[in-house]
């Protein structure tokens, strides 16, 4: 029923499907990796991204940033992402994004040979209009999946179409080539 009413939206002209309460407000296991972003006087990449690792609770209300109305979440499935199958975490999204500053891969200077994924989302980069949460979630659906940036109507806090930069992906996998050929992408690549 859910892959039938995902198709419907599809056809309809969006890209994704609203899920009922009723199916993840149950769902209490610990295994999702929750994004967001944020204004803040921070000024060094990504320093205004917090994040929930691999245990955040699907039916949590809790948020990432501090002006989300918890009680008012709703959630939308744009596709899916298989680790066991090679495909992207959370956590992969996360380093994508983030990947012009240190997030915690044992390196720590920030990599800025890379170019931004749309912005470094400094908190200082904030701008209620232009580039807030609605850009940086447009952001990780878009250049980090491969999805549609498309969003249930936000009103004037969503109104950025994101052009994703353009890198070399390596032969085989999905992490930044090294500039000696594979295919070029308009992605933000995991590092």
């Amino acid at each position: 029923q859910q892959q039938q009413q995902q198709q419907q939206q599809q056809q309809r002209g969006k890209h994704f499907a609203q899920v009922p309460q009723s199916q993840w407000s149950t769902q209490s296991n610990p295994r999702c990796t929750q994004l967001g972003y944020g204004g803040s006087s921070c000024s060094t990449p990504c320093c205004s991204v917090p994040h929930h690792g691999t245990n955040y609770p699907l039916n949590s209300q809790n948020a990432v940033i501090g002006n989300a109305m918890g009680e008012y979440k709703e959630l939308y499935l744009y596709g899916v992402s298989s680790v066991d199958d090679g495909g992207l975490s959370g956590e992969d999204a996360y380093r994508a994004v983030c990947r012009r500053a240190a997030v915690g891969n044992g390196d720590d200077e920030e990599d800025d040979t890379r170019p931004k994924c749309v912005s470094d989302w400094a908190g200082t980069d904030y701008n209620p209009l232009t580039n807030n949460c609605n850009t940086f979630t447009s952001t990780v659906l878009k250049c980090v999946f491969g999805l549609s940036d498309d969003k249930p109507d936000l009103g004037v806090s969503d109104l950025v179409t994101v052009d994703c930069p353009e890198e070399r992906r390596s032969g085989g996998g999905s992490g930044a080539g090294d500039g000696d050929g594979g295919e070029l992408v308009d992605m933000c690549l995991v590092p």
